[in-house]
């Protein structure tokens, strides 16, 4: 590890499953054979993690391909169609009562469902030929595209977007940098013809991921779903594997070489963006806690002179993953909170991560994993990421003795050259 850098909207998910688990009537689940279509195609894989205690399922799709795969000259293709059909998934839902969302990211699409334990299989039937197979109404598409192309205007200038869209032009190269939004021009000229072509491309169900998270018997799940492969978690119990596990991804890096560029932004403060390549075949809680000992590190129990905010986390990339440390600070620090990044690295990287300190980092860790997993749509996505990664899930809540230094700062070891930009003001003209 060098020493020195090279010079060069989601739903209220949380309180909405607390409202329905301690409010929603007890209702009979509706069993496999109750009449369902069948889904168009058999899904990849599928991860249930039964949750008797509630009264609410949560279903979370993970699709490949996202705004960095939009044509050029349609940027924000994606993005348009994602909002166009949360909206015909709403008013296809509306009698259930059930709600869903789309997220599009870069590189991925997640679509989320969000119903009681005795209507979910039937809103599941709704929500998956609404994605999938119903036809775009042109009405809707035309009036999303119509009020959507306001926010394209207003946040055009956005400095954050500019940060981001530069950041993905340094991780992904500029083939792959595309506004997730688009630009006006392109939005307000989308035809159905071409998000449906989109569609086509992104919502494929046989090579779609989902979670099941709640009060639902994993073998009905899957039966209701059809897969592949099923991992379950029944209750407290281990995972149980039907069909072939994923294989975890292969050795490798997201990138071979690092580097450093600087733009110049006539805005208040700086933004820095710190990516680090994982090798591909590391394990992902390892790299997780090394994210979560990063940000402890840059600042939580110490003085952090001219931060603005921080984030760490542990991010999956085309080539694979990535950690990302991404940091806005005031100008006259930000030198300083580059440097601090790369220290706190190299320190993690050499093993100096003593065993008291692992064990008060991971009981912290533990801890905030815990309650961030107690919202059901974000438990989904970890389980789909763990399986992709290591080729199953693993469990919420492992033993202390489960991770050890030596993972630790093997993870850390592992880890590739950074690419850094560093955006705002003190830099070259953009």
């Amino acid at each position: 590890m060098p020493t020195s850098l090279p010079p060069t909207r989601l739903l209220p998910w949380t309180a909405l499953w607390a409202i329905l688990s301690l409010a929603a009537p007890a209702v009979a689940r509706v069993p496999p054979a109750s009449g369902l279509a069948a889904v168009p195609d058999t899904l990849q894989l599928v991860v249930v993690s039964e949750r008797p205690w509630t009264s609410a399922v949560a279903v979370t799709l993970s699709l490949d391909g996202g705004y960095g795969d939009d044509p050029p000259g349609a940027e924000g293709t994606a993005w348009l169609l994602g909002k166009v059909l949360e909206r015909a998934v709403a008013a296809s839902l509306a009698e259930t009562g059930a709600v869903a969302a789309v997220e599009v990211e870069g590189d991925r699409t997640w679509v989320t469902l969000l119903a009681t334990s005795g209507d979910w299989a039937a809103a599941y039937r709704i929500f998956t030929r609404t994605l999938f197979t119903d036809p775009l109404d042109a009405a809707l598409a035309g009036e999303t595209r119509s009020e959507l192309s306001g926010q394209v205007l207003f946040q055009r200038d956005a400095p954050v977007r500019a940060f981001e869209l530069a950041a993905r032009r340094v991780l992904l190269g500029a083939e792959r940098a595309r506004p997730p939004m688009g630009t006006l021009s392109s939005v307000s000229g989308m035809t159905v013809e071409a998000l449906e072509a989109t569609r086509a491309r992104i919502y494929r169900m046989d090579e779609a991921r989902l979670a099941v998270v709640g009060a639902v018997e994993p073998a009905e799940a899957a039966s209701i779903v059809g897969a592949h492969r099923t991992m379950a978690r029944r209750g407290e119990q281990g995972w149980m594997v039907e069909g072939a596990p994923l294989p975890p991804r292969a050795p490798g890096w997201a990138w071979e070489t690092g580097g450093r560029t600087s733009v110049g932004d006539d805005i208040t403060n700086n933004w820095i963006r710190a990516a680090y390549p994982f090798d591909g075949a590391a394990p992902r809680r390892p790299m997780e806690f090394l994210a979560h000992v990063i940000g402890e590190q840059l600042g939580i129990d110490r003085p952090a002179p001219g931060l603005i905010s921080r984030r760490v986390e542990v991010r999956e990339l085309p080539g694979g993953p990535v950690l990302q440390v991404t940091i806005a600070a005031q100008w006259p620090t930000v030198r300083a909170w580059e440097q601090r990044i790369v220290d706190i690295v190299d320190h993690l990287s050499a093993g100096n991560l003593s065993p008291d300190d692992l064990n008060r980092q991971y009981r912290r860790f533990r801890s905030a994993r815990a309650l961030a997993m107690a919202d059901p749509e974000r438990e989904g996505r970890r389980l789909l990421l763990e399986a992709e990664s290591d080729g199953g899930p693993g469990e919420l809540l492992a033993p202390l003795e489960g991770l050890s230094s030596e993972e630790v700062q093997r993870a850390a070891a592992d880890l590739g050259e950074p690419r850094v930009l560093v955006y705002g003001p003190g830099g070259p003209s953009s």
